[in-house]
């Protein structure tokens, strides 16, 4: 297979660009990398535009219609333009190992509200007229239209190939383009029309064959349209989510602000002073707990300990004057007894003697108690003390209670302060209310887009069922009777079967593609853990992604800089493929959603290594600091685009302050 090489560009007549520029795409060496700067507006995209227009024309844009095509070049077409406009690549062709320049120019002009497009192709200064009128076909033998923008494409709009819709579809149809599976469409388009040419021998001028024929050609119309405004569909889906996401972004940054400026106490005004006034009534209630503990009797004796103790001491001298006096009569009693008894054996005399002894030594005994003692009828001290411990322990908890009512009220009249006035929070509200309305607006937006894109896919289900009807009414109902038919038979059969080998042979590069797309992206992402595969069916190019813990990771909760490498590691693992035929890679504005990790390492496992040729536009501060240094030793020359607001219109500069040699 070839390989191309763009060595140089020049645009006149077209966007920024006024007079004819040119930017020198020469690389030598192991510096693939050519470094274009520039400020938004002053031409990155329409080089990008340029370059891919210049070299396929209007199929260069997929899916888009030639009209869009025209109304797109009117459009990029400056108005004080002298002469056409035009885009002139200069390309080395290397063929089987022979090298061919070739100048290839594409010129534009208007005729009245048309646009007359012209291509004519140059080799060793000599216009080539078989080379003009196939340069079509030979470029696309290189790389196909349909897949030049996976080689030149915008890095701000890549991530919508992630898309889970779209996806597939690149897969499959950029697999069976590197894999030559377009020469199994090519037999099996021959086979439909030495079909076509054998129903048609016959049945031609039936009206009946027409009608069916304009059957068919209607349903393929309707799911052209359909596929197309479903790929549209799609893309707008990705943009309106990047809406959304970034509106949801900015309410919830500004909520976040407002909570910090008082909203949140705002909000929360009527809380906070049924707070205070439960906060009173629970202090009232405390005070009131406290008043009854201290109308307890006992608790003064709290405060009287000198006082206590006499009590004691009293008490116990007054349970000792009452024993003593219950012994005295214990005592009489018994001299009394023991009198009588000794008066009937002893002389009276003797009796007396003993009954003055006994007299004499109760009133010993009688003398040693207090005489003056009052007596205490109160409750014994013991249980005075637990009376006063319970009422202590209720003071305590009284005390404990209202000290924490206290607290509780001062906390929430300090919040009660903080409450700004309404009309401090009016602007904040207004501009609360403007970011609600915005982000709520994008999610409409993003609804009304995926409820289309459900539409269209179910019309073109239908679509394409009624079509394959209809294809297999025309095949079938009109065939001869003859070997005519049986040729038919075995070019449908022919047909069924390049179709399986077809499947078998995308199905055996699945698990191919699946290790390229994980070991590019991983290489990529800066958080390695988050995937652990990135999965391809087999059958349906469905791809899924599995999480370190071997669970499907939907891809909505990647951020957009990670869906963007997702794309250009799928970009990546394609490109690599085609090992037999190398194209350049041209990327405008591929790290802007890029954190600085994420940035080197598309620079050193991307643009280093995917192509022999590698374009970055880049805006002035997207490459810079750590991403220039790091990209330097793969670049071999850089060039600024300068905008010259006094004369509107762009010149290329090349960087001189470095060297890249």
């Amino acid at each position: 297979m070839a390989k191309l090489t763009i060595l140089s560009i020049s645009v006149e007549n077209l966007g920024p660009f006024k007079e004819r520029q040119t930017l020198d795409l020469r690389v030598t060496g192991r510096r693939p990398v050519i470094l274009v700067k520039a400020l938004n507006g002053s031409g990155k995209t329409t080089l990008l535009t340029a370059l891919q227009v210049g070299l396929y024309g209007h199929k260069a844009i997929s899916g888009m219609k030639r009209t869009e095509y025209e109304q797109l070049m009117l459009g990029m077409q400056r108005k004080d333009a002298v002469g056409t406009s035009s885009v002139e690549v200069l390309v080395l062709v290397e063929i089987g190992g022979a090298p061919r320049t070739l100048t290839v120019r594409r010129e534009w002009r208007r005729k009245g509200s048309d646009l007359i497009e012209s291509l004519s192709i140059f080799e060793d200064g000599s216009k080539d007229l078989i080379f003009s009128d196939t340069w079509d076909e030979f470029i696309g033998s290189i790389l196909p239209a349909e897949l030049v923008q996976l080689f030149l494409f915008d890095g701000e709009k890549i991530e919508a190939l992630a898309n889970p819709e779209r996806l597939p579809d690149l897969l499959r149809r950029a697999t069976e383009v590197f894999l030559g599976i377009g020469g199994i469409e090519a037999l099996g388009g021959d086979l439909k029309a030495l079909e076509r040419r054998s129903m048609l021998k016959n049945k031609d001028s039936s009206a009946e064959f027409e009608s069916a024929r304009a059957n068919v050609a209607s349903w393929e119309d309707q799911e052209q349209s359909l596929a197309n405004e479903l790929g549209n569909s799609i893309q707008a889906q990705a943009s309106a989510k990047n809406v959304v996401e970034q509106a949801q972004r900015a309410l919830s940054k500004y909520t976040a602000e407002a909570q910090r400026r008082g909203l949140a106490a705002y909000e929360q005004a009527a809380s906070i002073r049924h707070t205070v006034v439960v906060s009173q009534k629970e202090s009232e209630a405390a005070r009131s707990a406290l008043a009854e503990v201290l109308s307890d009797p006992v608790l003064p004796m709290v405060w009287l300990p000198s006082l206590w103790q006499r009590y004691i001491e009293s008490w116990e001298a007054d349970q000792h004057s009452r024993h003593s006096k219950l012994l005295a009569q214990e005592f009489k009693k018994r001299d009394q007894r023991l009198v009588a008894a000794m008066a009937q054996k002893l002389p009276k005399n003797a009796t007396d003697a003993f009954r003055q002894a006994l007299a004499e030594d109760l009133q010993q005994f009688s003398s040693k108690r207090p005489s003056n003692q009052p007596t205490l009828q109160d409750a014994p001290p013991k249980e005075a003390e637990r009376q006063m411990e319970d009422g202590k322990k209720r003071l305590r908890q009284a005390l404990d209670r209202l000290a924490a009512t206290r607290e509780d009220l001062d906390r929430a009249e300090q919040q009660i302060g903080q409450i700004p006035a309404e009309e401090q929070i009016a602007t904040i509200l207004k501009s609360l209310q403007e970011r609600t309305k915005e982000a709520t607006a994008a999610e409409a937006q993003l609804a009304a887009i995926t409820t289309r894109i459900e539409e269209l896919q179910t019309n073109l289900i239908h679509v394409r069922a009624r079509l394959g009807g209809a294809q297999e009414r025309l095949t079938t109902e009109f065939r001869d009777r003859s070997l005519e038919a049986k040729g038919l038979d075995a070019s449908i059969r022919a047909r069924k079967a390049l179709l399986l080998f077809k499947d078998k042979l995308l199905a055996s590069k699945a698990q191919w593609l699946s290790e390229m797309i994980t070991n590019e992206f991983r290489n990529l992402l800066r958080k390695r853990n988050l995937v652990s595969k990135v999965l391809v069916d087999p059958v349906s190019y469905q791809v899924s992604i599995e999480d370190g813990k071997g669970q499907e990771l939907s891809m909505d909760r990647l951020s957009a800089g990670e869906r963007q490498l997702l794309a250009i590691s799928v970009l990546s693992a394609l490109i690599k493929e085609r090992k037999g035929g190398r194209f350049p890679v041209v990327v405008d504005t591929p790290l802007a959603r890029l954190d600085q990790e994420h940035r080197s390492s598309l620079i050193k496992r991307f643009f280093a290594t995917v192509s022999h040729q590698v374009v970055v536009l880049s805006t002035d501060q997207e490459v810079d600091g750590i991403a220039y240094d790091t990209l330097k030793p793969y670049t071999n020359s850089e060039y600024s685009l300068d905008y010259d607001d006094g004369v509107g219109s762009t010149t290329i500069n090349k960087t001189t302050a470095e060297s890249f040699a």
